[in-house]
Protein backbone atom coordinates (compact mmCIF):
# COMPACT_ATOMS: atom_id res chain seq x y z
CA UNK A 1 0.00 0.00 0.00
CA UNK A 2 1.36 3.43 -0.87
CA UNK A 3 2.24 5.99 1.58
CA UNK A 4 -0.45 8.25 0.72
CA UNK A 5 -3.47 5.86 0.68
CA UNK A 6 -2.10 4.27 4.14
CA UNK A 7 -2.56 8.14 5.04
CA UNK A 8 -6.27 8.59 4.28
CA UNK A 9 -7.28 5.05 4.87
CA UNK A 10 -6.21 6.24 9.20
CA UNK A 11 -7.89 9.65 8.78
CA UNK A 12 -10.92 7.96 7.50
CA UNK A 13 -11.30 4.98 9.38
CA UNK A 14 -9.88 6.50 12.72
CA UNK A 15 -10.41 10.18 13.14
CA UNK A 16 -13.71 10.20 10.88
CA UNK A 17 -12.47 12.01 7.95
CA UNK A 18 -11.62 15.20 9.92
CA UNK A 19 -8.55 17.26 8.84
CA UNK A 20 -8.70 20.38 10.45
CA UNK A 21 -7.76 19.97 14.03
CA UNK A 22 -7.56 22.66 17.17
CA UNK A 23 -4.71 22.31 19.79
CA UNK A 24 -6.99 21.05 21.99
CA UNK A 25 -8.01 18.31 19.92
CA UNK A 26 -4.59 17.51 18.85
CA UNK A 27 -3.44 16.68 22.72
CA UNK A 28 -6.07 14.83 23.13
CA UNK A 29 -5.71 12.91 20.17
CA UNK A 30 -2.44 12.25 21.09
CA UNK A 31 -2.89 11.29 24.97
CA UNK A 32 -5.91 8.86 23.52
CA UNK A 33 -3.32 7.03 21.37
CA UNK A 34 -1.17 6.33 24.10
CA UNK A 35 -3.71 4.65 25.77
CA UNK A 36 -4.58 2.52 23.07
CA UNK A 37 -1.09 2.05 22.47
CA UNK A 38 -0.39 1.05 26.20
CA UNK A 39 -3.69 -1.17 25.94
CA UNK A 40 -2.61 -2.83 22.61
CA UNK A 41 1.15 -3.89 23.96
CA UNK A 42 -0.26 -4.73 27.29
CA UNK A 43 -2.73 -7.38 25.33
CA UNK A 44 0.32 -9.03 23.57
CA UNK A 45 1.29 -12.39 25.23
CA UNK A 46 4.55 -11.99 27.06
CA UNK A 47 7.47 -14.58 26.06
CA UNK A 48 11.61 -14.60 27.53
CA UNK A 49 14.27 -12.76 25.73
CA UNK A 50 16.16 -15.24 23.76
CA UNK A 51 18.62 -15.87 20.28
CA UNK A 52 19.88 -12.29 21.20
CA UNK A 53 22.78 -10.66 22.71
CA UNK A 54 23.18 -11.25 26.54
CA UNK A 55 26.08 -9.99 29.25
CA UNK A 56 28.09 -13.26 28.64
CA UNK A 57 27.68 -13.61 24.63
CA UNK A 58 27.87 -10.10 23.56
CA UNK A 59 31.62 -9.63 22.96
CA UNK A 60 31.61 -12.56 20.79
CA UNK A 61 28.71 -11.18 18.83
CA UNK A 62 30.73 -8.05 18.51
CA UNK A 63 34.01 -10.10 17.90
CA UNK A 64 32.01 -11.01 14.76
CA UNK A 65 32.09 -8.13 13.06
CA UNK A 66 35.44 -7.22 11.03
CA UNK A 67 35.90 -3.93 12.52
CA UNK A 68 35.72 -4.53 16.19
CA UNK A 69 37.45 -8.56 15.85
CA UNK A 70 40.80 -7.23 16.37
CA UNK A 71 39.55 -4.81 19.14
CA UNK A 72 38.09 -7.82 21.23
CA UNK A 73 40.52 -10.28 21.28
CA UNK A 74 41.68 -11.56 24.74
CA UNK A 75 44.59 -10.34 26.12
CA UNK A 76 45.49 -13.61 27.43
CA UNK A 77 44.87 -15.42 23.89
CA UNK A 78 47.88 -16.67 21.58
CA UNK A 79 49.01 -14.27 19.52
CA UNK A 80 47.70 -14.94 15.80
CA UNK A 81 44.12 -16.45 17.28
CA UNK A 82 42.20 -13.26 16.20
CA UNK A 83 38.65 -14.47 15.94
CA UNK A 84 38.64 -14.66 12.47
CA UNK A 85 34.84 -15.73 9.82
CA UNK A 86 33.42 -15.39 6.19
CA UNK A 87 33.44 -12.22 6.46
CA UNK A 88 36.63 -11.05 7.93
CA UNK A 89 38.17 -13.25 5.90
CA UNK A 90 36.78 -11.84 2.86
CA UNK A 91 37.92 -8.29 3.95
CA UNK A 92 41.01 -9.96 4.81
CA UNK A 93 41.69 -10.84 1.45
CA UNK A 94 40.66 -7.78 -0.59
CA UNK A 95 42.41 -5.42 2.20
CA UNK A 96 45.80 -7.70 1.40
CA UNK A 97 45.46 -9.22 -2.13
CA UNK A 98 48.22 -8.22 -4.76
CA UNK A 99 45.29 -9.11 -7.61
CA UNK A 100 43.06 -6.06 -6.04
CA UNK A 101 45.54 -3.29 -5.18
CA UNK A 102 48.56 -1.68 -5.99
CA UNK A 103 52.11 -3.30 -3.91
CA UNK A 104 52.03 -0.06 -2.18
CA UNK A 105 48.49 -0.09 -0.87
CA UNK A 106 49.13 -3.63 0.14
CA UNK A 107 52.29 -2.70 2.01
CA UNK A 108 50.40 0.26 3.62
CA UNK A 109 47.63 -1.99 4.77
CA UNK A 110 50.15 -4.02 6.22
CA UNK A 111 51.54 -1.24 8.10
CA UNK A 112 48.46 -0.33 9.35
CA UNK A 113 47.51 -3.56 10.47
CA UNK A 114 50.99 -3.97 12.06
CA UNK A 115 50.64 -0.62 14.01
CA UNK A 116 46.96 -1.69 15.51
CA UNK A 117 49.25 -5.04 16.49
CA UNK A 118 51.97 -2.80 18.20
CA UNK A 119 48.99 -0.67 20.27
CA UNK A 120 47.83 -3.85 21.53
CA UNK A 121 51.19 -4.95 22.70
CA UNK A 122 51.20 -7.71 19.98
CA UNK A 123 54.85 -7.50 19.01
CA UNK A 124 55.63 -10.73 16.81
CA UNK A 125 52.32 -9.96 14.77
CA UNK A 126 53.55 -6.89 14.28
CA UNK A 127 56.59 -7.84 12.96
CA UNK A 128 55.11 -10.53 11.02
CA UNK A 129 52.74 -7.62 9.44
CA UNK A 130 55.96 -5.37 9.21
CA UNK A 131 57.70 -7.66 7.17
CA UNK A 132 54.83 -8.73 4.67
CA UNK A 133 54.51 -4.94 3.79
CA UNK A 134 57.93 -5.12 3.50
CA UNK A 135 57.94 -8.43 0.61
CA UNK A 136 56.04 -5.97 -1.23
CA UNK A 137 58.78 -4.08 -2.66
CA UNK A 138 56.79 -1.28 -3.51
CA UNK A 139 58.71 2.08 -4.45
CA UNK A 140 57.80 4.40 -1.98
CA UNK A 141 60.83 4.76 -0.02
CA UNK A 142 59.24 6.93 3.00
CA UNK A 143 56.63 3.73 3.41
CA UNK A 144 59.68 1.10 3.16
CA UNK A 145 61.48 2.96 6.01
CA UNK A 146 58.97 3.44 7.95
CA UNK A 147 58.53 0.06 8.08
CA UNK A 148 62.01 -1.00 8.78
CA UNK A 149 61.54 1.40 12.23
CA UNK A 150 58.38 0.17 12.88
CA UNK A 151 59.23 -3.33 12.87
CA UNK A 152 62.37 -1.83 14.76
CA UNK A 153 60.08 -0.72 17.44
CA UNK A 154 58.17 -4.16 17.74
CA UNK A 155 62.07 -6.27 18.02
CA UNK A 156 62.81 -3.57 20.80
CA UNK A 157 59.84 -4.45 22.80
CA UNK A 158 60.63 -8.19 22.42
CA UNK A 159 64.50 -7.34 23.16
CA UNK A 160 65.79 -8.39 19.84
CA UNK A 161 68.50 -5.29 19.96
CA UNK A 162 70.26 -6.11 17.37
CA UNK A 163 67.90 -6.77 14.82
CA UNK A 164 66.88 -3.94 15.74
CA UNK A 165 69.57 -1.89 14.98
CA UNK A 166 69.61 -3.86 11.73
CA UNK A 167 66.40 -2.81 11.02
CA UNK A 168 67.43 1.12 11.63
CA UNK A 169 70.54 0.83 9.39
CA UNK A 170 67.69 -0.62 6.51
CA UNK A 171 65.73 2.64 7.31
CA UNK A 172 68.39 4.64 7.06
CA UNK A 173 68.72 3.75 3.65
CA UNK A 174 65.56 4.69 2.12
CA UNK A 175 65.82 7.92 3.88
CA UNK A 176 69.31 9.06 5.27
CA UNK A 177 67.57 11.66 7.65
CA UNK A 178 65.43 9.87 9.30
CA UNK A 179 66.14 10.47 13.13
CA UNK A 180 63.08 8.41 14.51
CA UNK A 181 65.80 5.31 12.89
CA UNK A 182 68.58 7.40 14.86
CA UNK A 183 66.94 7.23 18.23
CA UNK A 184 65.56 4.10 18.07
CA UNK A 185 69.49 2.74 16.91
CA UNK A 186 70.88 4.81 19.79
CA UNK A 187 68.59 3.38 22.17
CA UNK A 188 69.31 -0.12 21.33
CA UNK A 189 73.03 0.01 20.92
CA UNK A 190 72.43 1.36 24.85
CA UNK A 191 70.33 -1.53 25.56
CA UNK A 192 73.23 -4.01 24.11
CA UNK A 193 75.84 -1.54 26.03
CA UNK A 194 77.59 -1.52 22.75
CA UNK A 195 79.53 1.72 23.70
CA UNK A 196 81.34 2.26 20.97
CA UNK A 197 78.82 1.65 18.44
CA UNK A 198 76.16 3.82 20.23
CA UNK A 199 78.99 6.33 19.87
CA UNK A 200 79.18 6.13 16.07
CA UNK A 201 74.87 6.40 16.35
CA UNK A 202 75.21 9.70 18.12
CA UNK A 203 77.69 11.25 15.12
CA UNK A 204 75.06 10.38 12.70
CA UNK A 205 72.15 11.38 14.81
CA UNK A 206 74.79 14.56 15.18
CA UNK A 207 75.46 15.11 11.32
CA UNK A 208 71.65 15.23 10.51
CA UNK A 209 70.67 17.31 13.55
CA UNK A 210 73.81 19.16 15.37
CA UNK A 211 71.39 20.64 18.32
CA UNK A 212 69.93 17.59 19.35
CA UNK A 213 70.28 17.85 23.48
CA UNK A 214 70.00 13.55 23.16
CA UNK A 215 73.18 12.62 20.85
CA UNK A 216 75.05 14.79 22.49
CA UNK A 217 74.42 13.92 26.23
CA UNK A 218 73.94 10.02 25.38
CA UNK A 219 77.74 10.48 23.30
CA UNK A 220 79.44 11.82 26.04
CA UNK A 221 77.86 9.03 28.70
CA UNK A 222 78.63 6.05 26.18
CA UNK A 223 82.26 7.62 26.01
CA UNK A 224 82.69 7.46 29.85
CA UNK A 225 81.60 3.93 29.66
CA UNK A 226 83.76 3.41 26.63
CA UNK A 227 86.91 4.78 28.70
CA UNK A 228 86.04 2.15 32.01
CA UNK A 229 85.38 -0.51 29.84
CA UNK A 230 89.23 -0.06 28.26
CA UNK A 231 90.59 0.99 31.71
CA UNK A 232 89.48 -2.32 32.96
CA UNK A 233 90.11 -4.41 30.00
CA UNK A 234 93.56 -2.91 30.31
CA UNK A 235 93.60 -3.82 34.34
CA UNK A 236 92.68 -7.18 33.65
CA UNK A 237 95.72 -7.92 31.00
CA UNK A 238 98.55 -6.44 33.35
CA UNK A 239 96.87 -8.98 36.26
CA UNK A 240 96.97 -11.52 33.58
CA UNK A 241 100.29 -10.90 32.57
CA UNK A 242 101.21 -10.37 35.98
CA UNK A 243 99.74 -14.12 37.02
CA UNK A 244 101.18 -15.73 33.89
CA UNK A 245 104.81 -14.56 34.94
CA UNK A 246 104.51 -15.55 38.48
CA UNK A 247 103.19 -19.07 37.21
CA UNK A 248 106.44 -18.86 34.57
CA UNK A 249 108.68 -17.99 38.33
CA UNK A 250 107.37 -21.07 39.87
CA UNK A 251 107.80 -23.54 36.64
CA UNK A 252 111.32 -22.48 36.35
CA UNK A 253 112.02 -22.51 40.20
CA UNK A 254 110.26 -26.35 40.59
CA UNK A 255 113.02 -27.12 36.79
CA UNK A 256 115.79 -25.84 38.70
CA UNK A 257 115.43 -27.89 41.47
CA UNK A 258 115.22 -31.04 39.28
CA UNK A 259 111.41 -31.93 41.04
CA UNK A 260 109.77 -34.90 39.19
CA UNK A 261 106.01 -34.54 38.37
CA UNK A 262 104.49 -37.94 37.50
CA UNK A 263 106.63 -40.25 35.43
CA UNK A 264 108.51 -37.02 33.33
CA UNK A 265 110.89 -34.53 35.26
CA UNK A 266 110.45 -30.88 35.21
CA UNK A 267 113.73 -30.67 32.96
CA UNK A 268 111.64 -32.75 30.14
CA UNK A 269 108.71 -30.85 30.60
CA UNK A 270 108.54 -27.65 28.43
CA UNK A 271 105.09 -27.47 28.36
CA UNK A 272 104.16 -27.68 32.03
CA UNK A 273 101.50 -24.85 33.32
CA UNK A 274 100.79 -24.15 37.19
CA UNK A 275 97.11 -25.94 35.89
CA UNK A 276 99.23 -29.42 35.83
CA UNK A 277 100.28 -28.81 39.57
CA UNK A 278 96.27 -27.96 40.56
CA UNK A 279 95.66 -30.24 43.80
CA UNK A 280 93.21 -33.21 43.39
CA UNK A 281 92.85 -34.35 46.89
CA UNK A 282 89.76 -32.02 48.17
CA UNK A 283 90.92 -30.78 50.78
CA UNK A 284 94.01 -29.80 49.21
CA UNK A 285 91.57 -27.55 46.16
CA UNK A 286 92.84 -24.04 46.22
CA UNK A 287 96.12 -24.44 47.62
CA UNK A 288 98.45 -24.46 44.40
CA UNK A 289 102.57 -24.61 45.05
CA UNK A 290 103.48 -21.03 45.28
CA UNK A 291 106.49 -18.68 45.87
CA UNK A 292 106.44 -16.99 49.18
CA UNK A 293 108.80 -13.45 49.72
CA UNK A 294 112.05 -15.69 50.35
CA UNK A 295 111.46 -17.61 46.82
CA UNK A 296 111.11 -20.56 48.33
CA UNK A 297 108.23 -23.49 47.16
CA UNK A 298 105.21 -23.58 49.34
CA UNK A 299 103.80 -26.75 48.68
CA UNK A 300 100.40 -28.49 50.27
CA UNK A 301 101.28 -31.44 51.69
CA UNK A 302 99.80 -34.31 52.66
CA UNK A 303 100.52 -37.11 55.67
CA UNK A 304 99.01 -40.10 54.87
CA UNK A 305 98.11 -42.46 57.84
CA UNK A 306 97.76 -46.39 56.25
CA UNK A 307 96.53 -48.37 59.56
CA UNK A 308 93.76 -46.03 59.54
CA UNK A 309 92.75 -45.10 56.28
CA UNK A 310 93.11 -41.16 57.68
CA UNK A 311 95.43 -37.99 56.47
CA UNK A 312 96.41 -34.87 57.61
CA UNK A 313 96.42 -32.27 55.65
CA UNK A 314 98.62 -28.85 55.70
CA UNK A 315 98.11 -26.06 53.19
CA UNK A 316 101.70 -24.22 52.98
CA UNK A 317 104.29 -26.08 53.61
CA UNK A 318 107.56 -24.36 52.61
CA UNK A 319 109.91 -26.42 51.14
CA UNK A 320 113.04 -25.17 53.69
CA UNK A 321 110.94 -26.20 56.34
CA UNK A 322 112.13 -29.31 58.79
CA UNK A 323 109.14 -32.37 58.73
CA UNK A 324 109.97 -32.68 62.59
CA UNK A 325 108.72 -29.60 63.04
CA UNK A 326 105.27 -29.92 61.45
CA UNK A 327 104.86 -33.13 63.17
CA UNK A 328 105.57 -31.99 66.36
CA UNK A 329 102.56 -29.42 65.99
CA UNK A 330 100.39 -31.95 64.74
CA UNK A 331 101.60 -35.21 66.70
CA UNK A 332 103.26 -33.51 69.60
CA UNK A 333 103.17 -33.75 73.08
CA UNK A 334 101.16 -30.60 73.52
CA UNK A 335 98.78 -31.33 70.53
CA UNK A 336 95.37 -33.05 70.84
CA UNK A 337 94.76 -37.03 70.33
CA UNK A 338 93.29 -37.55 66.89
CA UNK A 339 90.11 -39.42 67.08
CA UNK A 340 91.27 -42.39 65.18
CA UNK A 341 94.24 -42.14 67.88
CA UNK A 342 92.51 -44.61 70.40
CA UNK A 343 95.59 -46.47 71.65
CA UNK A 344 97.16 -42.95 71.91
CA UNK A 345 100.64 -44.48 70.22
CA UNK A 346 100.59 -41.88 66.88
CA UNK A 347 103.06 -39.91 68.85
CA UNK A 348 105.64 -37.76 67.00
CA UNK A 349 108.62 -39.29 68.70
CA UNK A 350 107.12 -42.83 67.91
CA UNK A 351 106.64 -42.32 64.39
CA UNK A 352 108.43 -43.09 60.96
CA UNK A 353 107.99 -41.56 57.78
CA UNK A 354 108.29 -42.97 53.92
CA UNK A 355 107.31 -42.48 50.60
CA UNK A 356 106.37 -45.09 47.94
CA UNK A 357 107.61 -45.34 44.77
CA UNK A 358 105.12 -46.78 42.22
CA UNK A 359 107.02 -47.60 39.49
CA UNK A 360 109.35 -50.00 41.52
CA UNK A 361 106.52 -50.74 44.15
CA UNK A 362 109.34 -49.89 46.81
CA UNK A 363 109.24 -47.83 50.40
CA UNK A 364 111.87 -45.10 50.89
CA UNK A 365 112.52 -44.04 54.41
CA UNK A 366 112.11 -40.49 55.39
CA UNK A 367 114.51 -38.59 58.17
CA UNK A 368 112.35 -36.60 59.62
CA UNK A 369 115.16 -33.75 60.38
CA UNK A 370 115.47 -33.55 56.72
CA UNK A 371 113.92 -30.34 55.19
CA UNK A 372 110.73 -31.01 52.32
CA UNK A 373 113.35 -29.72 49.48
CA UNK A 374 115.14 -32.71 50.29
CA UNK A 375 112.37 -35.08 50.25
CA UNK A 376 110.97 -33.96 47.44
CA UNK A 377 114.52 -33.74 45.66
CA UNK A 378 115.08 -37.31 46.10
CA UNK A 379 115.78 -38.70 43.09
CA UNK A 380 112.78 -41.69 43.11
CA UNK A 381 110.29 -38.91 44.35
CA UNK A 382 107.61 -37.93 42.25
CA UNK A 383 104.98 -35.13 42.99
CA UNK A 384 101.36 -36.69 41.65
CA UNK A 385 98.59 -34.49 42.11
CA UNK A 386 100.28 -31.39 42.69
CA UNK A 387 100.87 -32.73 46.16
CA UNK A 388 103.21 -34.18 48.06
CA UNK A 389 102.81 -37.03 50.30
CA UNK A 390 104.43 -38.68 52.99
CA UNK A 391 103.44 -42.01 54.85
CA UNK A 392 103.18 -41.93 58.40
CA UNK A 393 103.76 -45.22 60.38
CA UNK A 394 103.80 -46.44 63.84
CA UNK A 395 107.49 -47.76 64.52
CA UNK A 396 107.29 -50.85 66.53
CA UNK A 397 103.98 -52.15 65.92
CA UNK A 398 102.41 -55.03 63.86
CA UNK A 399 101.33 -53.13 61.12
CA UNK A 400 104.29 -51.60 60.11
CA UNK A 401 106.09 -54.71 59.63
CA UNK A 402 102.93 -56.54 57.25
CA UNK A 403 102.86 -53.27 55.76
CA UNK A 404 106.74 -53.13 54.75
CA UNK A 405 106.32 -56.84 54.12
CA UNK A 406 104.34 -55.90 51.11
CA UNK A 407 106.86 -54.28 49.47
CA UNK A 408 110.00 -55.94 50.33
Amino acid sequence: MAEEEWREKIIKEKLGGKRDWTEEERAELCHQLGKDLDKHLDSLSKSKYKDGWTEENWKEKMAEHPIFAPYLQEKGATEGEAPMNALSEGLAQLKFDPDHSTPQEVAQNYKEEGNLQFKYKKYRLAVANFTEGLKQKCPDKDLNAQLHNNRAAAHCHLGNYRAAIKDCEKALKFKPDYLKAVFRAVDCSVKLKSWEETISWCDKGLSIDPSEQKFKSTRLSAAKEKKVIERDFRRKAQEEKKKENEEMKVIKAIMSRGITLGTSTMKASSSLSLKDLEPCHPAAQGSRVHLNENDDLVWPVMFIYPEHQETDFIQAFPESDIISDHLDVMLGPEAATAPWDIENKYLSQNLLLYFEDKEKEKLYEVDRNSTLLQVLTHPRYQVLGGTPGLLVLCKDSKFLVEFVKKYN
